[in-house]
């Protein structure tokens, strides 16, 4: 479950720091390749408080983007995810490293983040996120937001669909 998970964790984290980039956001900072993360708040843990960091996203306020995977086809969701969709994204959200929000809140930035599910269902948090991120793109690129919108959820479905391919032919190679 884990190589899984790290698999289209790295997946959806390149597609989204890709598209932070191509927003022009110059000074955009990842953890993608081994790179620490630069902090604007004194987190109570060593650990980072997001998988991209970018100090004036929205009106000069810095945001931290953590990106997280949950696995609906685990015992304990798989038989709530197949008469609740969203079920492990919604527990993702419920368990994640929140811990770091109130750090990051009081240092005065804004804390994103994003779930979804290894099938393709995104929480409804990170589909406002995703939808932020792409009003940015469309003022960016003279769209509108509907059509920056349907953009960006094509190319993350994309990623997904790249994903769960690779997932099947690496299991039927197994066989």
């Amino acid at each position: 479950h884990t190589c899984i998970h790290t698999y289209m964790h790295t997946y959806i984290h390149t597609y989204i720091h890709t598209c932070l980039e191509r927003l022009h956001f110059h000074y955009l900072i990842s953890d993608n390749g081994g790179c620490k993360i630069e902090q604007n708040c004194n987190t109570s843990s060593s650990k980072r408080p997001g998988d991209i960091f970018h100090p004036d996203f929205i009106d000069g306020r810095s945001a931290y983007f953590d990106v997280t995977v949950r696995n609906s086809l685990l015992p304990q969701f798989i038989s709530l995810a197949a008469t609740c969709p969203g079920v492990a994204a919604e527990a993702g959200e419920r368990k994640k490293d929140c811990k770091h929000e109130r750090d990051v809140i009081k240092a005065g930035s804004t804390f994103y983040l994003i779930v979804v599910e290894i099938l393709g269902f995104w929480s409804p948090h990170s589909l406002e996120t995703l939808k932020i991120i792409a009003r940015r793109a469309a003022l960016k690129n003279s769209v509108t937001l509907s059509q920056s919108v349907c953009n960006f959820h094509e190319q993350l479905s994309v990623c997904l669909w790249k994903f769960n391919a690779r997932m099947l032919l690496d299991r039927l190679s197994l066989d």
